[in-house]
């Protein structure tokens, strides 16, 4: 039984390991090519014209992928006062129910980025000619790890409902 949490936490940490990585790896390159433009303006006279347009795609990539470590991390906006006013089994059912109600939006989300980026194919961008599907492709993607990350929360928080302790993540 020890061994198959182990093995779950490592899954849980490589996810976020991942995430981590991704981000940093985005915001790097984004920095990057901002600060290349900066330099051909400033001190060649001479912008180059695909970089705003990556670097807003970039950004868009960057938002998705730290709202997933901001999920992973427990970060994002919560109202815990119902969690606090209820006995504490109330209070885990409910953050069962929410996990679940968390899912199945994800899951909504993961269909219509999906249902956009297959239609945005066809529709190019102005400077590098990029199918905007590869820009709205992050949002499948992101809602994928956001649905993995839920599904992980659910479980541990079923296995503590059953349990004295309290849920970690």
């Amino acid at each position: 039984m020890k061994k198959s949490e182990g093995s779950f936490d490592k899954l849980y940490k490589g996810l976020e390991k991942t995430a981590v990585f991704t981000t940093c790896l985005m915001l790097s390159a984004m920095v990057v090519v901002v600060f290349m433009n900066v330099i051909f303006r400033y001190f060649l006279n001479a912008s180059i014209a695909w970089t705003e347009e990556v670097s807003r795609f970039m950004f868009i990539w960057l938002v998705f992928l730290g709202a997933n470590l901001a999920y992973i991390k427990d970060e994002h906006l919560g109202l815990d006062v119902l969690i606090n006013a209820v006995p504490k089994p109330v209070a885990k059912l409910i953050q069962i129910v929410a996990d679940i109600l968390v899912l199945y939006g994800i899951f909504l989300v993961i269909k219509g980025g999906y249902n956009i980026m297959m239609s945005s194919w066809d529709w190019k961008s102005p400077a590098i000619a990029l199918p905007y599907a590869y820009v709205y492709m992050i949002v499948p993607i992101s809602g994928t790890v956001f649905f993995l990350q839920a599904a992980f929360k659910l479980i541990k928080h079923i296995k503590f409902l059953f349990s004295k302790e309290e849920a970690t993540c």
